[in-house]
């Protein structure tokens, strides 16, 4: 049996930890790899993290549109059946139906469209209505066909009330953009 001394087994354990925080950590960051599994569809989950401010729920129809540095594109124009991945304690569904959306939970939504080939890069939401709403952020998830998730985009941060009927959000693809989101006009 091989005898450490003490300095050889903590740097032993240090090294260890680092590896495993590494790995760990690379699991963690969007692929920064090809995406594209096939030239069709693929297919995301989107997860959208609403505050716990106060009215920051709302029942309004919201869009999302991300793209990567190439120029593919993702809209959908309304996210509907939401899963309920985080729920605060206490919190009651009357009516028996989940629209999503609700103070201090995080929803994710399934969504399919152009393959990315880079990290998402661009982000935007959009609101129809009049309700205040207050995301406080959204990270879109490559699905694998065995349906194992990857994240694809870094995590956009929000936290400020969506105005109505304007895509407002974020595009670091073209520009830096600052950290703030942003109104943004497209065409089409």
């Amino acid at each position: 049996m091989i005898q450490l001394s003490v300095e050889q087994t903590i740097i032993l354990i240090f090294l260890t930890i680092v590896t495993i925080t590494s790995s760990a950590a690379d699991r963690l960051q969007p692929t920064s790899h090809v995406l594209q599994a096939s030239p069709g569809n693929c297919s995301y989950s989107i997860e959208i993290e609403t505050t716990c401010a106060p009215s920051a729920e709302t029942t309004d129809r919201i869009s999302v549109r991300f793209s990567d540095m190439a120029g593919n594109l993702v809209i959908v124009k309304h996210l509907k059946n939401p899963k309920l991945l985080y729920a605060p304690r206490g919190m009651k569904n009357p009516g028996g139906v989940y629209g999503g959306f609700q103070r201090c939970a995080i929803d994710m939504f399934e969504a399919s469209g152009a393959c990315m080939s880079h990290i998402v890069c661009s982000l935007y939401l959009k609101k129809f209505g009049s309700d205040g709403w207050r995301p406080g952020w959204v990270k879109v998830l490559h699905r694998w066909d065995d349906g194992r998730l990857a994240p694809v985009s870094h995590t956009f941060y929000f936290r400020t009330f969506v105005p109505e009927n304007v895509w407002y959000g974020f595009d670091y693809c073209r520009s830096r953009g600052g950290l703030t989101p942003h109104i943004a006009s497209f065409n089409g």
